[in-house]
C-alpha cells in the first residue's frame, strides 16, 4: 500500500510539473503575441534602422522584446569590422532608445564578420513560413552551429512557439522544435 501511495504521489507531482511547464510556455507565448501585435515597426525596418545608424556592417541578431512597463523594442546587433554595435529600437516608433559599441571579443563573432552566406535573413524567414504560413518571426540570429553558419529563428504560430535552425548557405532545415 505504501508503495502504491508513493507511485501515485510521484505521478501526481509529474503531472503538476508538466502542467506548470505548459502554463509557462502558454504565458510566454501570450506575452510574445502581445509584443508582436504592438510592434508597428517590422523586423526588416528595425534591421534597416540599425544598419543606417551603424553606417556599415552586418546585422547578426534581432530580437523583439519588452518590459513590464509595456515598452516594446528590438535588440539589434551589428558587427562592423572589429566593432560590435548594439541598438535598442522602439518597436512602435523606430527611434533609437539606446546605442552601445564595444570591440568584438568573441572568436565566433569575428568569424561572422568575415563570412559571406548565400541566404539572407528574409530568405530564412520565407523557409520557415513555407512550412508555417501563419507564423510570425520575432527573433533571428546569424550564428555558427556545429561548424556551420546558420540562421536561428524563433516564431509564434498561434500559441505554438517554433525554433528553427537553417543552413545559411543551402537553406536546409537542420533543427526544428515546437512547444
Amino acid at each position: 500500500m505504501k508503495k502504491l501511495k508513493g507511485i501515485l504521489l510521484a505521478g501526481l507531482a509529474v503531472g503538476i510539473l508538466a502542467g506548470g511547464a505548459a502554463t509557462v510556455v502558454s504565458a510566454d507565448s501570450y506575452k510574445q503575441a502581445t509584443r508582436i501585435q504592438a510592434a508597428t515597426v517590422t523586423l526588416s525596418d528595425a534591421k534597416a534602422i540599425a544598419l543606417q545608424t551603424a553606417g556599415s556592417g552586418k546585422v547578426v541578431s534581432i530580437d523583439l522584446d519588452g518590459n513590464k512597463a509595456g515598452a516594446v523594442y528590438y535588440d539589434v546587433t551589428v558587427l562592423d569590422g572589429f566593432t560590435e554595435k548594439e541598438y535598442k529600437i522602439d518597436a512602435r516608433t523606430g527611434s533609437i532608445l539606446k546605442a552601445k559599441e564595444e570591440p568584438i571579443d568573441d572568436n565566433e563573432d569575428m568569424q561572422l564578420t568575415q563570412t559571406n552566406v548565400q541566404l539572407t535573413f528574409e530568405d530564412a524567414e520565407k523557409i520557415l513560413q513555407q512550412k508555417y504560413p501563419q507564423a510570425r518571426v520575432y527573433d533571428e540570429e546569424l550564428d555558427i552551429w556545429g561548424g556551420q553558419v546558420v540562421y536561428k529563428l524563433e516564431a509564434l504560430n498561434g500559441t505554438q512557439k517554433i525554433k528553427m535552425t537553417i543552413d545559411a548557405n543551402s537553406g536546409n532545415i537542420l533543427n526544428e522544435r515546437i512547444k
